[in-house]
């Protein structure tokens, strides 16, 4: 019978260790395991962390920007009852009405599906929805383009936006999966003018 002690465990490869362990676990040698384990604790420890990939440049973009467009849903949020229950009791009887949650999970704006198709570098929104009427704001960055040509998109009922154009005038070459007809948006090169554009329209489809 071998006499494991703690300097011959430590002195096992980690494959042994491993095979060790499962022997021990098989006879139920439980101070035998409890070495094992206590020294495979240490290593696993002692081993050096995978540091995070830094963020390119992009997606420092995307993630600070993100989070400015979340802070204006805050506000609008603190301006406006858009609460998805009032949505929801606002909107009855529109089949299939599903009401918009403000912000993602994380508490960002959220991946619009441009984006998430590879259409685009940069497409993340918040919106809020109230029967068949739809309030978006978001920012917008095509492929392979510099960062600073971003734009800031507010999108609406026709009746609810001042100078608003059709999709295609704003985003020119990108197909559309749902159909527009009935709302209209406009571009800002600052996010200032476009929250400004988006409270008017939160406004009107909140009264």
């Amino acid at each position: 019978m071998v006499d494991w002690s703690d300097e011959r465990i430590a002195a096992l490869s980690d494959q042994d260790l491993r095979n060790l362990r499962v022997n021990a676990e098989r006879k139920s040698a439980g101070d035998l395991l409890a070495k094992c384990d206590a020294e495979l604790e240490k290593r696993n420890a002692a081993k050096p962390r995978k540091a995070a990939k830094p963020r390119t440049e992009l997606k420092e973009f995307e993630h600070a920007i993100s989070g400015e467009l979340a802070e204006v849903g805050k506000r609008m949020a603190a301006k406006y009852d858009l609460s998805e229950e009032t949505a929801r009791a606002k909107s009855a009887g529109i089949k299939g009405f599903r009401s918009h949650k403000l912000l993602d999970a994380q508490g960002y704006a959220k991946l619009g599906g441009h984006q998430r198709d590879g259409t685009v570098a940069v497409d993340r929104y918040i919106s809020y929805r109230r029967g068949n009427d739809i309030v978006t704001l978001g920012v917008w960055l095509p492929k392979d383009s510099p960062i600073e040509s971003h734009e800031f998109h507010v999108s609406a009922p026709a009746t609810m936006i001042e100078g608003g154009k059709a999709f295609s005038e704003v985003r020119p070459g990108v197909s559309e999966k749902d159909l527009q007809e009935t709302r209209l948006m406009r571009n800002f090169k600052d996010l200032p003018s476009a929250e400004a554009a988006f409270d008017a329209a939160l406004a009107k489809i909140t009264a």
